[in-house]
């Protein structure tokens, strides 16, 4: 059980609010990249050809590369249907950890999530300098629209997911059994 003035609850679900952050940042710039190198390499190892007499390496390219070509294509589905279901995650640790806290906990959750939000905005700003880029990255952030936009407005998104957790997690009374 949680005890009164326990910061481990707090942590936990701004720690994980923050990763959710960091992991949705690093799988948008990361898949672009993953798939820039995928179209490079592709085309070259299917143009192989006969390597020995009965060893064709595109015919045995096409087997092997057409899943993983399907699952880079789709990267951006998987990337948001995982950073939603962290969004869930983090309501039902907010229910799971829901007790009446101290006064001193909810002004060092509300401090904690101005922090949060500032590191958002520098990570959606440092990404809106690769989105605007001329270069094949920029144009590889500019086709995966939805990861794009969940990132850049990734500091208005996790404002309302941490202050609702914070909502739902400090309004909880003694009712035992993790509060639920």
């Amino acid at each position: 059980m949680i005890k009164k003035g326990s910061l481990f609850p707090t942590i936990a679900v701004l720690g994980t609010v923050l990763l959710i952050a960091v992991a949705l940042w690093a799988f948008t710039v990361g898949g672009v990249i993953v798939k820039q190198g995928f179209d490079e390499l592709a085309p070259v190892v299917r143009g192989i050809g006969e390597v020995t007499p009965g060893n064709n390496i595109s015919e045995y390219a096409d087997y092997g590369l057409k899943p993983i070509e399907s699952i880079i294509n789709n990267f951006e589905i998987f990337a948001s249907v995982i950073y939603i279901a962290g969004i869930i995650f983090v309501f039902s640790m907010a229910f799971i950890f829901r007790s009446n806290l101290n006064g001193w906990t909810a002004a060092f959750y509300l401090v904690s999530v101005i922090a949060l939000i500032t590191i958002t905005i520098v990570m959606s700003n440092a990404y809106e300098v690769l989105y605007t880029g001329t270069d094949d990255l920029g144009l590889g952030l500019r086709d995966a629209s939805t990861l794009s936009y969940l990132v850049l407005y990734s500091p208005t998104i996790m404002a309302i997911v941490a202050f609702i957790a914070g909502i739902i997690m400090m309004t909880g009374g003694n009712r035992g059994g993790y509060g639920v």
